[in-house]
């Protein structure tokens, strides 16, 4: 991904988990490069007590 591209991907998934919490349980982001920003948003999925994922 391009920057910009992975900064909408990741708000895209971000906000598919946040309408539909049960959908995954575990998220591997192991080949992509994320900054900071990107992986706060995607921790702070698992505090939302109704999210089931439970591996990033």
């Amino acid at each position: 991904f391009l920057n910009s591209e992975a900064d909408e991907a990741c708000k895209f998934l971000t906000g598919v988990l946040r309408k539909n919490p049960l959908l995954l349980r575990e998220l591997n982001v192991s080949d992509y490069k994320l900054d900071l920003k990107k992986v706060k948003q995607l921790a702070a999925l698992l505090e939302d007590k109704h999210c089931k994922l439970n591996i990033i």
